[in-house]
């Protein structure tokens, strides 16, 4: 018995040794390019509806998240638009993003 509890730890501590130091590049939140979208940048209701007329957008998005990763093709300067939504608060969402239906 004491044999296969060993083994059975032996098995997940090999396991989660092998699935550390992974070389993948976190990109973030990928929805597209948003500019590709009917409105634009500006959110609306069928394509953000789980989230529509709500002001709190940092309860779904992350910050550490978000604006990783410029997927347009006019290219974005991302270190700016990180800075300042990290500096601001969720009401900075709302000058590229629209007021998501929350007004």
């Amino acid at each position: 018995m004491m044999d296969i509890k060993l083994n059975i730890i032996l098995i997940f501590l090999v396991t989660s040794l092998l699935s550390c130091g992974t070389d993948n590049y976190d990109t973030g939140e990928n929805f597209g390019d948003l500019l590709d979208s009917p409105s634009d940048l500006v959110l609306i209701e069928e394509e953000h509806s789980f989230g529509w007329g709500r002001s709190d957008c940092y309860m779904c998005h992350n910050l550490n998240n978000i604006h990783l990763e410029d997927r347009t093709d006019i290219n974005l300067d991302m270190e700016d638009i990180q800075d300042m939504t990290f500096e601001g608060d969720e009401e900075t969402c709302q000058i590229c993003h629209g007021d998501n239906g929350s007004s």
